[in-house]
C-alpha cells in the first residue's frame, strides 16, 4: 500500500530571499508534530511496518508512506497528523540546518550532481527554476521558525494538495479519515507562477582541475507536461539516448567507445520543458563526443526513425511504464503527479491507447524541431573552461 499527500508547492516557488524553504519544509514536517516527537513519529510507523519519507521538486512536496494493506487505517491517521499539524520548533530547525548544508554541499562535490544544476542555470538563470531546490547555504540559515510556519499555513492546506493512494484501498473510509484530519487552514492558496523564460544558448562550467574525466549535460527547451505530444517526445527521447539500442548509445559507447554511458532524457513541467543529454567521457574526448552527437542529431533530421526504430522506441518506452506500475508508489505518484498537471487523472489505460495511436509521422514533427546545430545549452563539470566547451558547441 502507498499513500501520499502531495502540495503543489515546490522549489520553484520559494518566495524571494528564502531559497530552500520548501525542502526545509519537507525535512521539518518529520521533526515533530504538537503531540509527537521525531522520535515518537518514527517509533509509531515502525510499529506498524511503514515506511515514512517526503521529497520536493521544482513543482511539489509530497509526503508518503508504504505500509501493509491491513495497517492502513492508523498509517493513515499517522501521516495525516504528522503532515496536519508540524510544530516547526526552533531548536529542530538550528539543527536541520546542519544537516540541509551537507546535503548542499555534498550535491556541490558530485560531478553528476553539479552538472544538472549547472545545465538548469543555463537555461533558466538566476532564479527559482534555475536554482538548486535544496537551496544555498546562505538562504537556508537565514530561514526561521517563523517563515515555515506563515509559508506552510499559507500554501500546504487540502485546498493546495491531492491525496493519492494505491493498493488495497478502502476508498471512502480513507476519505473519511483524511477529512476528519485535514479540515484545517483552508486560508491555503495556491502558489502564483509566472512562466518561466528560458535564456539564450549558453553554458555555464565548474573547472575542476583534479577531475580527469568531464561531465556533461546538454539541453534543449522543449514543451511543458500538458502538451498532447508528450507521448511522441517520451519515444524519441527513447530512440535518442533512452536504451542500449538507442542511438547515443550505440555510436557514442558501443561504435567509438568515447563513453562508458550516454542518456538523453525529458524533463516537463506545468509550464515548460527540456530535453536533455547527458554524459561523462575523458576531457581528451570530449570534443568527438559534441561532433558525434551533432552528427547524429543532423542524421535523426535527414533520415527520421526507420519504421523498425519506431516500434521498438514505441514499445520500449510503453513497457517502461507499465512495468513502473508494479510499485505501489509509482502508482500513487503517477495518480498525482496527472492530476496536478491535468487536472484529472489518467488512466493505465488511456496512456497505453495513446502510445499505440502514435505514428511515425508524429514523432518525425518533432524531429524536425530539433536544432541543427546541436543542443546548446549546457552545464558541465571537469578540468575545462566556459570558453573551452562553448567554442565547442558554437556558443
Amino acid at each position: 500500500m502507498a499513500l501520499g499527500l502531495t502540495f503543489r508547492v515546490g522549489g520553484r516557488d520559494d518566495p524571494a530571499g528564502q531559497g530552500g524553504i520548501a525542502h526545509m519544509i519537507e525535512h521539518m514536517v518529520f521533526k515533530g508534530s504538537a503531540e509527537r516527537d521525531a522520535v515518537a513519529i518514527n517509533i509509531a510507523a515502525e510499529s506498524h511496518g511503514a515506511e515514512l519519507n517526503a521529497f520536493t521538486d521544482k513543482e511539489s512536496t509530497c509526503f508518503y508512506g508504504r505500509f501493509p494493506g491491513d495497517q492502513t487505517q492508523p498509517v493513515t491517521r499517522l501521516l495525516t497528523e504528522i503532515v496536519s499539524g508540524p510544530a516547526f520548533r526552533d531548536n529542530e530547525l538550528e539543527k536541520e540546518k546542519q544537516v540541509i548544508g551537507e546535503e548542499i554541499r555534498t550535491a556541490d562535490e558530485d560531478p553528476d550532481s553539479r552538472a544538472t544544476t549547472l545545465v538548469f542555470e543555463s537555461l533558466y538563470g538566476d532564479t527559482p527554476m534555475g536554482r538548486p531546490i535544496a537551496g544555498r547555504i546562505e538562504s537556508v540559515n537565514a530561514l526561521t521558525a517563523a517563515q515555515l510556519r506563515e509559508r506552510y499555513r499559507s500554501s500546504y492546506g487540502p485546498a493546495c494538495g491531492v491525496a493519492a493512494a494505491a493498493g488495497d484501498v478502502e476508498h471512502e473510509q480513507m476519505v473519511n479519515t483524511l477529512a476528519t484530519l485535514l479540515d484545517r487552514h483552508d486560508a491555503c492558496r495556491p502558489v502564483d507562477r509566472r512562466r518561466p523564460e528560458m535564456l539564450p544558448a549558453r553554458v555555464r562550467v565548474e573547472t575542476r582541475k583534479d577531475l580527469s574525466q568531464v561531465y556533461v549535460c546538454l539541453a534543449q527547451p522543449a514543451f511543458p507536461y500538458p502538451d498532447p505530444r508528450r507521448h511522441s517526445l517520451s519515444v524519441l527521447n527513447t530512440a535518442l539516448g533512452g536504451g542500449m539500442s538507442s542511438r547515443l548509445f550505440q555510436r557514442l559507447r558501443e561504435r567509438e567507445a568515447l563513453v562508458y554511458s550516454v542518456v538523453s532524457f525529458a524533463e516537463l513541467y506545468a509550464d515548460s520543458g527540456l530535453l536533455g543529454i547527458y554524459f561523462v567521457t575523458d576531457y581528451r574526448k570530449l570534443s568527438r563526443c559534441i561532433e558525434v552527437i551533432r552528427e547524429e542529431l543532423v542524421r535523426l533530421r535527414r533520415d527520421r526513425l526507420t519504421p523498425e526504430e519506431f516500434e521498438r522506441a514505441r514499445n520500449m518506452t510503453k513497457s517502461s511504464a507499465l512495468l513502473a506500475l508494479e510499485s505501489p508508489s509509482s502508482r500513487m505518484l503517477r495518480l498525482a503527479r496527472t492530476y496536478q498537471l491535468l487536472g484529472r487523472v489518467v488512466s493505465v489505460d488511456e496512456t497505453v491507447a495513446a502510445f499505440n495511436r502514435l505514428n511515425g509521422d508524429e514523432v518525425a514533427r518533432l524531429i524536425d524541431e530539433l536544432p541543427e546545430d546541436g543542443f546548446r545549452h549546457a552545464g558541465a563539470v571537469g578540468p575545462l573552461t566556459e570558453a573551452e566547451l562553448g567554442s565547442m558547441l558554437a556558443v
